[in-house]
């Protein structure tokens, strides 16, 4: 007679990852959450809407740019560890997760390269391609991945993404002639919960991706604020961030937060960020 009668649930390749991504407990991941006023960003984006007659950027969208001018600004943040050293990126490359299906049943995502160098629109663009191709079966890297990590054991998974990660990042290693594209997972990852109605949640760090910045972009809710000494409503939302405190420390950390305030919170750093 079992303790507790069970049956094997049938994994998918996302669920094979995930098993072989993390075990138990003990990693350098610092947690803290950001609140931003979004009165001026969402007044911007009713703007586009109505002179472009375009659906107007999403908060991921803008916290993407958003991301590509703050590490230019602090280009420590932007790099990754290996050999037990820490080495900086000489471009931003931003990992954006998407659900492949409305059941959550599989994961992906892709990875926008060089958006420092890239406008709103292009950010914009590039999501809504991008997603569209993973949803719809037609992006090669996540069609490729998928029926190679299926036939991949559950319990083989762990090394099996070690090992990559050994060739990818610890060698530096082009393995494209394999079928591996190059940096698939970029500079810093970012998820956003709001578009599952959540308005704060904190992701776990990959070790394998190298990545020591993951991003959760919550939900624009109205909110009791205080505004010059009075209480009131307003729009607002959080970043939720987990990061590699071996990468990123407190002084880094409040860098970045003051230059992201500066870019959603201010007119000047909205135009800086193209949302006109």
């Amino acid at each position: 007679m079992p303790n507790v009668d069970l049956t094997p649930q049938k994994l998918s390749s996302w669920r094979k990852i995930a098993l072989g991504s993390w075990h138990s407990p003990g990693d350098p991941s610092v947690y803290g959450t950001v609140e931003f006023n979004a009165s001026k960003l969402v007044e911007r984006q009713k703007r586009w809407a109505e002179q472009k007659n375009a659906k107007a950027p999403t908060v991921t969208a803008i916290t993407t740019r958003a991301t590509a001018l703050m590490l230019v600004r602090h280009p420590q943040i932007n790099g990754l560890i290996r050999w037990g050293r820490i080495y900086n990126r000489k471009d931003v490359a931003i990992f954006l997760q998407t659900a492949v299906d409305e059941a959550g049943k599989d994961l992906s995502g892709f990875v926008i390269y060089e958006a420092e160098k890239k406008s709103l629109e292009q950010v914009m663009g590039e999501i809504a391609s991008k997603a569209k191709a993973i949803r719809e079966d037609r992006d090669p890297n996540f069609k490729k991945a998928k029926s190679t990590f299926g036939s991949i054991p559950a319990f083989a998974m762990r090394c099996v993404l070690n090992t990559m990660s050994f060739l990818l990042y610890t060698l530096n290693l082009d393995l494209s002639w394999a079928g591996l594209p190059k940096d698939p997972f970029g500079s810093v990852m970012i998820t956003s919960i709001g578009s599952l109605g959540m308005d704060e949640a904190y992701g776990p760090l990959v070790g394998y991706s190298r990545v020591p910045l993951l991003m959760a972009v919550g939900a624009v809710r109205e909110r009791a604020v205080v505004l010059d000494g009075k209480l009131a409503i307003a729009p607002t939302f959080k970043i939720c961030v987990t990061f590699d405190h071996r990468f990123i420390d407190g002084v880094l950390g409040a860098k970045m937060v003051k230059t992201f305030r500066q870019l959603i919170e201010t007119d000047a750093g909205l135009d800086e960020l193209g949302l006109k």
